[in-house]
C-alpha cells in the first residue's frame, strides 16, 4: 500500500507538472500562433502599399514612356524634314552655280561678241542679263521647271 501510495504521489506530481507543461506550450502555442497573425496582417500592409507604389510608379513609367514615343517620332519627322530641307539646300546650291557658269559663259559670249561686232573696240552698249523661272510642260506631260536666260539687247540660242 505505502509502495502503491508513493506510487500514486509521484504519478500524481508528474501528472500536475505534465499539465503545467502542456498549459505552458499552449500558451507558447497562442503566442506564436498571435505572433504569426500580426507579422502576417504587416506582409499583407506592406504589400498592398508597395503594390501601390509600384502602380503609381507603373504609370509614371508609362507617361514617360509615351512622351518619349511622341518625342521620338516628332524627331523623325524633323530628321526626315531636314533631309527634305538639305536636299532642296543641295539643289538650289547646285542651281546657283549653274547659273553662276551661264552667266559667265554669256558674259564670255557678250565679250566675244563685241569684239567681234566692234572689231575689238569698247562699246557704250550696255548688256543686261536675267533669269527667270516657270513651270513647262513637255510632252510626257510632266511638269518641269524650265530656266529661261534673257540677255537684253543680244539673242542667245535656246540650247543654253
Amino acid at each position: 500500500v505505502t509502495s502503491s501510495s508513493q506510487d500514486i504521489q509521484t504519478s500524481s506530481h508528474q501528472l500536475t507538472e505534465l499539465r503545467r507543461e502542456m498549459q505552458n506550450l499552449e500558451i507558447e502555442l497562442q503566442a506564436q500562433l498571435s505572433t504569426k497573425s500580426s507579422l502576417e496582417n504587416s506582409l499583407a500592409e506592406t504589400e498592398s502599399r508597395y503594390s501601390c507604389l509600384l502602380q503609381q510608379i507603373q504609370a509614371q513609367i508609362n507617361c514617360i514612356e509615351e512622351e518619349l514615343a511622341s518625342i521620338r517620332c516628332e524627331m523623325e519627322g524633323q530628321s526626315q524634314e531636314y533631309k527634305m530641307l538639305l536636299g532642296i539646300k543641295m539643289r538650289l546650291e547646285q542651281e546657283i552655280q549653274q547659273y553662276r557658269s551661264l552667266l559667265q559663259e554669256g558674259q564670255q559670249d557678250l565679250v566675244a561678241s563685241q569684239g567681234a561686232f566692234q572689231g575689238g573696240g569698247k562699246s557704250s552698249q550696255s548688256y543686261s542679263a536675267s533669269y527667270s523661272h516657270s513651270q513647262c510642260g513637255d510632252m510626257s506631260g510632266k511638269s518641269t521647271l524650265c530656266k529661261h536666260i534673257i540677255f537684253s539687247g543680244l539673242h542667245l540660242p535656246q540650247h543654253l
